[in-house]
């Protein structure tokens, strides 16, 4: 696509974005067979005639954008009152707001306003990150008229690195790769979509939170010994039990690790619209894709070794200078990192200091932003204490969970009509599907007589 098109203009992305909700919904399909792909044996029998056709720049990045696109600002609608001394008055206690990390909002949920997921794909023509984290919106609505899609393309090629180039590289075996995935998963021609969350930042987060609700971390695999000095017991700031084991499966399952999920389905909702084949799975060992192994360089990944469990698989970190989870080696030390997450609200161009330049979505920003309690002392200080007995104590960060974890994998392709109409009893694809290679790709669709 050339540099100076117009999405605004474009009529196949014009009817994409008119394309009915509940049609995507309910016709949401895993429909994997793709041009140019193969299942050799079986009552499926098939080889496409085609060639594979990867995804132009444009239908990558509208794929991006409702993955993980910028959408505004949140609304952050909750009370903003402070925390009360007495811990009998926390049990009524309204809370206040002040447990979001960012007003940015995006185009999946996260607790907090945190987003610590991030975007990986890779195509034929490389590996890359859409490096979002410190992206800001200008608006309340982003995308909020005809004329805001022309910015997708450039939101795009704006955010993302390139971390290598060519294809993702993992070996094609079943270390890798389910056996039956092995035939289309990050095939040529297709674009294979890797959200990767950061669970330290999150946690910090959640520590402070539960703090300030009067409960506190215990090690569950320790005789429930408080992560904290028991101070903070006596003198009644905190008073429940939260044993450790539970607190890291509910962060890392029920809470930032849903993010990678809610990106995939986003994904797939657009599929459906734009016309294109693919489906979310889970079929491959995160520990090769995220570069664990001498097999593959995968996604690159700095992968560390616990002193404490030398028996362990090393764990994926980060991505020096591109993806830092809030731990060392990226900080000095555990203290370090939960001050990180405090600037991040109240620091000089926190989101809740009135006299940053970071948007917020009130009328009277400054007015607003002035009257958001900060997080009590007291409540950082037992946030530090827990996360530093949980560093010294495990010898990582968190203490059961990876860092960084890769739990889904979304692919997108051109499908292969022939296959579907061979085989189904019944319509397999939708009609933005049958008019894809003629509205989408005219030159390619007379050549493979695939419209």
């Amino acid at each position: 696509m050339a540099d100076e098109i117009k999405l605004s203009e474009l009529e196949q992305v014009d009817e994409a974005f008119n394309f009915p909700l509940f049609e995507a919904i309910f016709n949401r399909r895993s429909r994997r067979f793709g041009l140019g792909m193969e299942i050799k044996e079986g009552p499926n029998k098939h080889k496409s005639q085609h060639p594979p056709l990867p995804l132009d720049e444009v239908e990558e990045a509208i794929l991006i954008a409702a993955g993980t696109g910028i959408s505004g600002l949140n609304l952050s609608d909750m009370p903003h009152t402070p925390r009360p001394d007495n811990l009998d008055d926390v049990q009524n206690w309204d809370g206040m707001c002040n447990t979001m990390v960012e007003h940015v909002g995006r185009t999946w949920a996260s607790p907090c306003g945190n987003h610590g997921t991030e975007l990986f794909y890779s195509n034929d023509e490389g590996v890359y990150l859409m490096k979002l984290r410190d992206v800001q919106p200008v608006h309340l609505q982003e995308v909020a008229s005809k004329s805001d899609r022309d910015r997708l393309l450039d939101f795009v090629r704006q955010n993302r690195v390139k971390l290598f180039d060519g294809r993702l590289d993992i070996p094609r075996n079943t270390g890798a790769i389910m056996s039956f995935n092995l035939w289309n998963a990050n095939m040529p021609g297709t674009t294979l979509f890797m959200p990767v969350t950061d669970i330290t930042e999150e946690m910090i987060n959640a520590v402070m939170l539960q703090a300030d609700l009067g409960q506190y971390v215990v090690d569950d695999r320790n005789n429930m010994r408080p992560c904290i000095d028991q101070r903070w017991i006596r003198e009644g700031w905190v008073n429940t039990p939260v044993p450790l084991s539970m607190f890291e499966n509910q962060m890392m399952l029920a809470t930032a690790g849903a993010e990678g999920a809610f990106i995939g389905h986003n994904i797939l909702l657009a599929e459906q619209a734009l016309g294109l084949g693919g489906w979310l799975y889970g079929g491959m060992n995160s520990l090769v894709v995220m570069g664990g192994t001498p097999t593959g360089c995968g996604l690159g990944f700095r992968f560390e070794s616990n002193p404490k469990n030398p028996d362990a698989f090393p764990a994926p970190i980060g991505i020096d200078g591109e993806f830092e989870t809030f731990r060392p080696p990226y900080y000095k030390d555990m203290d370090a990192a939960v001050d990180a997450v405090v600037a991040k609200k109240f620091g000089p161009n926190g989101t809740f200091n009135p006299f940053a330049k970071k948007p917020a979505p009130y009328k009277n920003r400054a007015d607003f932003l002035r009257q958001v309690p900060h997080t009590p002392e007291k409540t950082i200080q037992i946030c530090k204490e827990t996360c530093r007995y949980v560093w010294d104590t495990f010898g990582t960060f968190p203490a059961f969970a990876p860092p960084a974890v890769l739990y889904v994998y979304i692919q997108a392709q051109h499908i292969e009509l022939e296959f579907y109409d061979k085989y189904y009893d019944g319509p397999a694809y939708l009609k933005s599907h049958k008019d894809h290679m003629r509205k989408w790709h005219a030159g390619a669709a007379k050549m493979s007589k695939v419209a």
